[in-house]
C-alpha cells in the first residue's frame, strides 16, 4: 500500500500508462459535470459552456420516477480529447441511507466484472444505461477515435460511475488506459470480490476523492454483509481550497485516509466539494 501526500496536482501525468490524479481535471472539469448532472435541464448547457473551450454535450438521460429518479450526461471535450460520462446524485439516498442502509443494500447482483454489488445500485444504473448511455458512449467512441473515457459522479452517481468504468472495460469497450474513473463522496459499491475486479479492469486510473467527515464513503459499513470500496482513496482532509494538499492511498480500504477518522458525520462536507455546493453548482450553471 502506498500513501502520497501532495500539494497540488495541476495536469494530467501518466504513471505506469496510467491516468495519476490530477486536483485540477477533478476541480475544474469533473466535480462541474457530476454537479451538472444532478438536473436535466439547461444548467446542463451552462455547465459545460462555464467548464470547457470546445465541448458539446452528447445526451441527457433520466431513469425512474417521483423519488426514485437518477440523472446522468455524456459530453464530448474535444480540447481535452475526452468523452465524458457524469452521474448525478441524489439527495433522497443520502436521507435514507444514513437512516437504513438495508433498503438499498440488502440484496446483491452478480457483477459481469467480478464479484455482487448492491443491488439497487445496479438495478437503477442499468436503467440509466440503457436509456441511451450505451448507444450515445458506442456512437461516440467511433466519431472520436482515440480519446479517453472520463466517468464521474457524485453521491451514489459515484456509484453508478464506478459500475460503469468497470462494466465498459469487462465487456471491451476501451482499454484500461484509456479510462479514468473520478468520484466524489462515493459510497461502497459492492463486495471485496467486486473490489478486486474492480482493482485489476481499472489499473491506476480509479479515483474515489473524500472530503474530510463526509459520512457517504462510508456507508454501509465494512462490516455490512461485506461491502468494501475498490481503489485509489484521494482524500482531502481539509476545505478544498486551490492549493490545498491531499492524502493518496493506493489501497482499497486505509486507514491513512478518511477511514481513520474516528468519527463522520458532516453532511456538509459531502454536499460540499471543492469549496462548492455540488447539486447548487449545477444548479446554478456551474458559476460560484
Amino acid at each position: 500500500m502506498k500513501v502520497i501526500i501532495s500539494f497540488l496536482s495541476l495536469f494530467l501525468v501518466f504513471e505506469n500508462g496510467y491516468c495519476a490524479y490530477s486536483d485540477n481535471i477533478a476541480r475544474t472539469k469533473l466535480l462541474p459535470m457530476a454537479a451538472a448532472a444532478y438536473y436535466n435541464n439547461k444548467s446542463i448547457d451552462a455547465c459545460v459552456t462555464n467548464s470547457f473551450k470546445s465541448a458539446k454535450i452528447l445526451g441527457k438521460y433520466k431513469s425512474g420516477f417521483l423519488f426514485n429518479t437518477h440523472t446522468a450526461i455524456s459530453v464530448v471535450s474535444n480540447d481535452d480529447k475526452a468523452i465524458i460520462v457524469a452521474f448525478g446524485g441524489d439527495s433522497t439516498f443520502t436521507d435514507v441511507v444514513l437512516v437504513d442502509p438495508k433498503e438499498y443494500y440488502g440484496n446483491k447482483t452478480t457483477f459481469i466484472g467480478g464479484g455482487q454489488v448492491s443491488s439497487y445500485i445496479y438495478n437503477n444504473w442499468k436503467s440509466l444505461w440503457d436509456a441511451g448511455i450505451q448507444d450515445d458512449l458506442l456512437s461516440a467512441k467511433n466519431t472520436y477515435a482515440g480519446y479517453q473515457l472520463w466517468v464521474t459522479g457524485h453521491n451514489i452517481g459515484g456509484a453508478f460511475a464506478s459500475i460503469t468504468s468497470a462494466y465498459v472495460l469487462k465487456l471491451g469497450f476501451y482499454t484500461s488506459s484509456q479510462v479514468s474513473l473520478y468520484t466524489f463522496g462515493q459510497p461502497r459499491v459492492g463486495d471485496n470480490a467486486f473490489a478486486t475486479a474492480h482493482d485489476q479492469l481499472l489499473g491506476g486510473s480509479s479515483y474515489r476523492v473524500t472530503h474530510r467527515q463526509d459520512p457517504i464513503p462510508h456507508v454501509p459499513k465494512e462490516t455490512d454483509d461485506g461491502y468494501y470500496h475498490h481503489e485509489n482513496e484521494i482524500f482531502y482532509n481539509n476545505d478544498m481550497t486551490v492549493g490545498d494538499g491531499y492524502a493518496e492511498c493506493d489501497a482499497d480500504e486505509s486507514s491513512s485516509c478518511s477511514d481513520g477518522n474516528l468519527v463522520d458525520l458532516s453532511l456538509d462536507d459531502h454536499r460540499h466539494y471543492f469549496n462548492v455546493e455540488v447539486a447548487q453548482f449545477g444548479a446554478a450553471g456551474c458559476q460560484s
